[in-house]
C-alpha cells in the first residue's frame, strides 16, 4: 500500500490535509517543476538542509532558485517515500532519493524529513541527509559543474 494512504488511514481531516500537500509537493519535485515547487511555499518559508545550512533557501522563489541549482540536469529525480507520519502540524517522511545522473550513475541517498504546515503551505520543510553519501556517488563532472554554477 502507497505510504501515503496508510498514514491518511490514520490522520484527522487537518492531518490528511497536510500529508495530501505534502504528496502533491513530492510528486512536483520528482517532476523536476522547480518553479511550482517553491509555489508550495509560505512567502517565508524556510528550506533547511540540515547537514548544511549555508544552503538554506526562503520563499518561493529561493526554494525554485536552490532546487534549480542542485538538480538541473539530472535524467530523474525519483522520491522513493516509504514512511509517512502526519498530523495537523507537521508530516515526516522517510525516503530514498534516486538521482539520475546523465552519465549512467545513480547515487541513492536516504532522506529523513519534516515539512512543517501554516495555511495549507509549507513553513519549514527540514531535510536530514549524510552528505558524504551522496558526493561520493556523484560524477566528477556533476561536482564540477555545480562549483562553476555556484562560482
Amino acid at each position: 500500500m502507497n505510504p501515503f494512504d496508510v498514514a491518511r488511514s490514520n490522520a484527522t481531516p487537518d492531518a490528511q490535509a497536510n500529508i495530501d500537500l505534502i504528496e502533491a509537493f513530492f510528486k512536483t519535485l520528482e517532476a523536476m517543476d522547480f518553479e511550482a515547487t517553491g509555489q508550495f511555499f509560505t512567502e517565508d518559508g524556510v528550506y533547511c538542509d540540515e547537514p548544511a545550512h549555508e544552503m538554506n533557501a526562503t520563499g518561493p522563489a529561493g526554494v525554485t532558485k536552490k532546487l534549480a541549482t542542485s538538480i538541473t540536469g539530472l535524467n530523474a529525480f525519483i522520491m522513493g517515500v516509504d514512511t509517512v507520519v502526519g498530523n495537523a502540524q507537521v508530516v515526516t517522511t522517510r525516503r530514498t532519493e534516486e538521482w539520475h545522473f546523465s552519465t549512467g550513475e545513480v547515487a541513492k541517498l536516504p532522506v529523513l524529513c519534516m515539512h512543517e504546515i501554516e495555511g495549507g503551505k509549507i513553513k519549514r520543510w527540514h531535510e536530514f541527509w549524510n552528505m558524504p553519501s551522496l558526493i561520493t556517488q556523484m560524477p566528477p563532472s556533476w561536482i564540477e559543474e555545480r562549483a562553476r554554477q555556484n562560482a
